[in-house]
C-alpha cells in the first residue's frame, strides 16, 4: 500500500467520460492496484471504484450471504448491475461507462474520495450539498456521535442529525 489510505480530490472530467486520476490517488495505491478498477453503483448518490482486491473482498462479503433470502438476493443483484472492469491508460485516465455518468449525474467535475481501496466518485454539486458543513454542524455531529447521541451502528440514526 502506499502513502495514504485515505484522500479526497477534485478531477475534471475530460472528453468521452476520461478521468485522469490524481497522481496522489495512484501514489496511495499499491501497483498492481493501479491498473484498473471495478466501477459500480455506490451505497448512496455516488458511483463506487473498487481495487481489484477490495472488489474481491466485496465479493467475498456477498457470497457469504444467504441467496435465497429475498433480500440480500435484490441487494446482490443491484450490487453487480452494470459492473464494469476499467484499466488505466498510459497517462494514468480511465472512461467511466456512460450508464453511470447518466445515472449519477456525472458531468463537468467530480470529487474523487479514496477510503482503503475504495474510491467514491461523486458529482462534485452532489457531494458538496450532501457533505459540506460549518465548523459549528461538524462539531455538533461530532460531539453526538461522542455522546452516543447517534448510534452509527443503527440505521435509524442516520437522518437523525443534531
Amino acid at each position: 500500500m502506499g502513502t495514504f489510505d485515505y484522500g479526497y480530490w477534485e478531477v475534471a472530467i475530460e472528453k468521452h467520460g476520461r478521468i485522469k486520476l490524481p497522481t496522489a490517488l495512484l501514489k496511495s495505491l499499491s501497483e498492481d492496484d493501479r491498473k484498473g478498477f471495478v466501477v459500480t453503483p455506490g451505497f448512496g448518490k455516488h458511483v463506487m471504484l473498487w481495487t481489484i482486491k477490495s472488489y474481491k473482498a466485496q465479493m467475498d462479503y456477498l457470497n457469504s450471504l444467504d441467496r435465497n433470502i429475498i433480500a440480500v438476493k435484490r441487494y446482490r443483484n443491484a450490487f453487480l448491475t452494470r459492473n464494469t472492469f476499467v484499466e488505466c491508460d498510459k497517462q494514468d485516465r480511465i472512461v467511466i461507462p456512460k450508464p453511470f455518468m447518466e445515472q449519477y449525474g456525472i458531468e463537468n467535475e467530480v470529487v474523487l474520495l479514496l477510503d482503503n481501496g475504495k474510491i467514491e466518485m461523486w458529482n462534485s454539486e452532489e457531494y458538496h450539498k450532501e457533505f459540506d458543513m460549518s465548523p459549528e454542524e461538524l462539531d455538533s455531529l461530532n460531539e453526538a456521535i461522542h455522546l452516543g447521541q447517534i448510534n452509527p451502528a443503527r440505521k435509524e440514526d442516520e437522518n437523525e442529525l443534531p
